[in-house]
């Protein structure tokens, strides 16, 4: 499709589009080039029509909150889809014993966490703590203190290829920090979730300790995008990096956190290079180190170089 026939498909369904926009500002760590097209599609309707006609023809990406990503200098030259459904949380079943809720994906996850314990339902509070939108923590399968989103949902709706299908949580290939979502090129709507009744003092309690924890350990800079590696079997990626001298670490603007080695934080000036850059080195030096592959949480976006080291 050309880009011609892409601008008028996007305005005769009357989706919201931006041409050539810099993502940088659509992502935590703030750095990234621009989008062809950015269109931000207001209702499931023009969006699976969107869908049925693009076919494979345009290169396309999906972007939620922009928590956990990293988009390369050069950008995205394609179709960048991000979903801006209304915001609000729809009760379908509510009791004694349980809460079922249905969550759109273009819903902050901390914000769903935060009205859904305010209710007096239980297990909702990890959620306080994840950045980002409803649709990236499925994706990724997004968990802390115990708990990862596989633990509350239920059912996923999601479009593929235009049609619109609905998963149980066993069909969408959940595990640490994966999900159908980084196996196949399809779109989270929403999800069902269910939570259980529980002590509103208690829940608050424990939002408060997760909240503590949290400022506690984790960099006060803001331009970054959580944990860069998954955790191995048995082992807690920080302490790897952080035996392996990584801990302050800088390339150009970026910096493996002191505070919190697993997190890579831009001081202002930093590029996607950059961040990127460091990423691979600590990859190689913790193999080096430790005999030990990390594996990266965050999704790369657009084209980064092969990088190789003499350590």
């Amino acid at each position: 499709m050309t880009e011609k026939k892409l601008r008028l498909l996007l305005e005769s369904l009357k989706i919201p589009y931006e041409e050539e926009t810099s993502l940088a500002t659509y992502t935590s760590f703030r750095v990234g080039g621009r989008a062809r097209f950015l269109a931000k599609p207001e209702n499931e309707a023009s969006l699976r029509e969107l869908f049925a006609e693009l076919g494979g023809d345009v290169p396309l990406f999906y972007l939620g909150g922009g928590s956990n990503v990293l988009i390369s200098d050069e950008g995205f030259w394609g179709l960048v889809v991000q979903l801006h459904l209304p915001e609000k949380i729809e009760i379908l079943e509510q009791n004694n014993d349980y809460l079922k809720v249905y969550l759109p994906a273009s819903a902050r996850t901390a914000w769903s966490g935060k009205k859904i314990s305010e209710l007096g339902y239980t297990h909702a509070e990890f959620m306080t703590t994840i950045p980002g939108t409803v649709g990236g923590a499925l994706a990724q399968n997004a968990g802390c203190y115990g708990k990862e989103i596989k633990d509350v949902v239920e059912t996923i709706r999601l479009l593929d290829q235009g049609e619109i299908k609905e998963l149980s949580k066993e069909e969408a290939s959940f595990s640490y920090r994966h999900s159908i979502f980084k196996e196949k090129n399809v779109l989270a709507l929403g999800a069902t979730f269910v939570f259980p009744k529980g002590d509103l003092r208690e829940i608050n309690k424990r939002i408060e300790s997760y909240r503590s924890h949290r400022l506690k350990s984790q960099p006060k800079n803001r331009r970054s995008a959580g944990s860069v590696f998954k955790n191995p079997p048995g082992k807690k990626a920080w302490q790897l990096l952080d035996e392996a001298g990584l801990r302050g670490f800088t390339q150009g603007g970026a910096e493996i956190s002191r505070e919190h080695c697993n997190f890579i934080i831009n001081h202002g000036q930093a590029t996607a290079f950059d961040i990127y850059y460091l990423m691979c080195y600590a990859e190689e030096r913790v193999w080096r180190h430790h005999g030990i592959r990390l594996e990266r949480e965050i999704v790369l976006v657009g084209h980064f170089p092969q990088l190789v080291f003499s350590l």
